[in-house]
């Protein structure tokens, strides 16, 4: 049996968003400890929630026989749970040090307990409701001065790193070594930020999974120039310092071996940085950073990003099973070789480094009218298929004969490679190399991958020995952010520098294509080969972009990446292109 909440128990809880949030955080925490070896709850919460459980019940697939039974209020949810949650009992953070709200949920994950706010009406009407009990109250446990509660610890001298520290001697052992979350605290209920109702961008319903798979969750600064907006009076580099500390605990406990999850993404809508004037440092320098810190420590992000960060019920979803492997598509060969006088383009399809975005994305793709009209390489990183297997089955069911299927991200995971090879900033751990190779081989394998679009190294250069490295699991071609590079062919793999991002969401198709054809003509004039990034632009799109690019270039041609990359190959051996 399934119980399914349907969105109006959400919306009939009116404008109290601090109840809306409350309510809708608890329950994903629920929804996690119960879902944990089998799917019986399912929050509806958007519409793609609906489009992915009707395509897990279709025949043949793993929810076709299982009987739902709908719940039509959060009232009736509580009551249903009640000895569930009367038998775990309750855990309250305290909304003056919002960070025991991750702080509470990584508890949860690890020992059962579900948290709720202190002080709070969702609290009154829990216990009213469930009678269940507080087993744990975190409430003024923490104020940044004397020892960290319970442990004997000396304090960092701020509350909200201390409330980490005492999660992490707590949890650490039992807390998982591949998963971890990066994820907006408890300040999401702040009355100046007005982004609060919108549950998706506070990473409310993402809890479930976290939970499920028992994931440490954190909320810290990546920088130590400047103390973090939200804890202006910590000494510079004590978030950072935690934070380092939060993942080589996971790391250590790994044993170096493996290459761990970090699913969240830097809050930069709301603090660390110069968006609103909470910081000094740009989102992207902000997401860059972040990501080299991961990097450091042996992970990769699943990139939750603002805009879409919402993904619920990834605790149903991580039960669809996956076949052992899938047949990407391959183009007939192509009538004739690589032609010098031709230009040839290539469209990164992305960003699909975040399992939230791709699981919403994916279904409105998939009604475009003009999906299969051009070839397209999807970059959907594989290592989603973690928390999302049920779209990499969908898409490798369904999409046509034309679509093509690549890794994003770096590959099976956004990380900065440079990060992996001693010395590695940010840590002083031996390389990470060998195990980010194997990480990549299972799901290239799986999914039948042998290129990545998109490498991103930061603000560092991609060289010879990175390169060589991503050949071995990459054995077609790969993409990366590098102005400037020349295109290379590396241990038999060939390499190109993108030449721009063009058609972010919501911009004109044809400005975009105007963008391009000015790359094309002014700054790469003797390049006969364009990687063209695209960010969550549609089939219909893409080809308004093509059809305007024709009119503006002579002879260009728009490939799909297998033939692409061996062209390519093929003109940088005889010397053809730089």
């Amino acid at each position: 049996m399934l119980n399914l909440l349907v969105k109006p128990a959400l919306d009939a809880l009116g404008d109290d968003t601090v109840l809306r949030y409350d309510l809708y955080r608890f329950a994903a925490c629920l929804e996690g400890l119960v879902n944990r070896t089998r799917p019986v709850l399912f929050l509806e919460w958007e519409e793609h929630d609906r489009f992915w459980l009707d395509w897990c019940r279709a025949p043949g697939n793993f929810l076709e026989e299982e009987p739902i039974e709908v719940i039509d209020t959060f009232d009736e949810l509580l009551r249903r749970y009640a000895d569930e949650i009367r038998a775990r009992g309750l855990i309250l953070w305290d909304p003056a040090v919002p960070a025991t709200c991750n702080a509470a949920t990584t508890v949860c994950g690890c020992e059962g307990l579900l948290p709720v706010r202190s002080g709070s009406r969702t609290l009154e009407r829990i216990r009213s409701l469930t009678g269940a009990d507080v087993r744990l109250d975190l409430t003024g446990r923490f104020d940044g001065r004397g020892t960290v509660w319970q442990t004997g610890e000396p304090s960092t001298g701020s509350a909200k790193c201390d409330a980490y520290v005492w999660a992490l001697v707590r949890c650490g052992e039992k807390a998982a070594d591949d998963v971890l979350f990066f994820t907006l605290d408890g300040m999401s209920w702040a009355a100046d930020r007005p982004y609060y109702p919108d549950l998706g961008n506070a990473f409310v319903p993402n809890m479930d999974y976290a939970v499920a798979k028992r994931a440490f969750v954190f909320d810290l600064f990546a920088f130590d120039d400047e103390a973090p907006s939200d804890d202006p009076e910590q000494t510079p580099g004590c978030d950072l310092a935690v934070m380092k500390r939060i993942l080589r605990a996971a790391y250590e406990k790994s044993g170096g071996e493996r290459i761990m999850t970090v699913c969240g993404f830097n809050p930069w809508h709301v603090k660390y940085t110069t968006h609103g004037g909470r910081g000094r440092h740009e989102p992207v320098e902000a997401e860059w950073q972040l990501t080299e810190v991961f990097s450091a420590y042996n992970c990769v992000k699943d990139a939750d990003a603002v805009g879409y960060c919402g993904l619920g019920n990834a605790s149903v979803w991580m039960h669809y099973p996956l076949a052992p492997r899938y047949e990407n598509r391959r183009p007939a060969p192509p009538a004739g070789g690589y032609d010098p006088q031709k230009t040839y383009i290539l469209f990164y399809v992305g960003d699909y480094d975040a399992a939230a975005w791709t699981a919403r994305f994916i279904p409105r793709w998939a009604k475009d009218p003009l999906l299969g009209k051009n070839p397209l390489m999807w970059c959907f990183n594989p290592n989603l298929s973690d928390r999302i297997p049920m779209a990499f089955d969908y898409v490798y069911r369904n999409y046509t004969d034309r679509d093509y299927f690549a890794a994003g991200d770096s590959g099976a995971g956004y990380n900065n490679p440079r990060l992996l090879y001693p010395p590695r900033i940010h840590s002083d751990l031996p390389s990470g190399a060998e195990a980010n190779v194997a990480h990549n081989l299972p799901y290239f394998e799986r999914f039948d991958l042998s290129l990545i679009g998109f490498v991103i190294n930061g603000t560092h250069p991609l060289d010879t020995r990175q390169k060589y490295d991503l050949a071995r699991f990459a054995k077609g071609g790969v993409a990366y952010l590098g102005a400037g590079d020349a295109a290379s062919v590396v241990n038999g793999v060939p390499f190109i520098p993108h030449t721009c991002d063009i058609a972010v969401e919501h911009t004109d198709p044809i400005k975009a294509a105007e963008a391009a054809a000015a790359w094309m003509k002014n700054a790469h004039p003797d390049k006969h080969f364009h990687v063209f990034r695209t960010i969550l632009v549609s089939p219909s799109d893409h080809d308004r972009i093509f059809e305007e690019l024709k009119r503006l270039v002579p002879n260009v041609e728009l490939l799909d990446p297998f033939t692409f990359f061996a062209f390519l190959k093929q003109a940088v051996e005889s010397g053809q292109t730089y």
